[in-house]
């Protein structure tokens, strides 16, 4: 299973790192902010690269600016994130790359870093009211990547690709 995503600066992953050792809980792999669904890409991986850093030479950096702390019903906590109409051109740009394996955002999705994974609903709520604010309230995303699952929620960096011109 491949996926493409933006890993946090620093201080944005210390600080989820610590409020995840903290309180207990853990995410899918490091704090990332998804750019599309977790796929299986069925042929070779520099094919992948290659076609990823395709379509990510049309888009330029961005600004990704952090909202407040919030839950899915399906026991999720997550810090919001809002990338405007850049996120959204990436985000459908990278939708024909290949089929999700499961289809749990849709175009519905909202981009966000996640926290907690698989928690209560009672307990979700608990730990929600529980967080400080976040020790920024944007960064700029200059650059994607790619990662690929090891066996569990161990994920993988593979290759790093700027955005904008090459």
């Amino acid at each position: 299973m491949y996926g493409v995503l933006v890993w946090p600066p620093a201080d944005l992953m210390a600080f989820m790192e610590e409020l995840q050792a903290a309180h207990g809980v853990k995410g899918f792999g490091p704090p990332h902010l998804n750019l599309r669904q977790p796929f299986d890409w069925p042929y070779e991986e520099e094919a992948l690269k290659i076609a990823l850093a395709g379509i990510l030479r049309g888009h330029a950096p961005f600004r990704l600016r952090l909202g407040g702390w919030a839950y899915f019903p399906q026991g999720v906590v997550y810090l919001r994130a809002y990338g405007g109409t850049p996120f959204r051109r990436l985000y459908h740009a990278l939708e024909p790359l290949a089929p999700p394996l499961k289809e749990i955002e849709g175009p519905s999705y909202v981009p966000h870093l996640t926290l907690a994974l698989e928690l209560p609903e009672e307990e979700a709520q608990r730990l929600l009211r529980s967080l400080p604010p976040p020790p920024r309230g944007s960064f700029l995303v200059r650059e994607v990547a790619l990662v690929k699952d090891q066996e569990g929620d161990d994920l993988v960096e593979i290759a790093r690709f700027p955005l904008g011109p090459g």
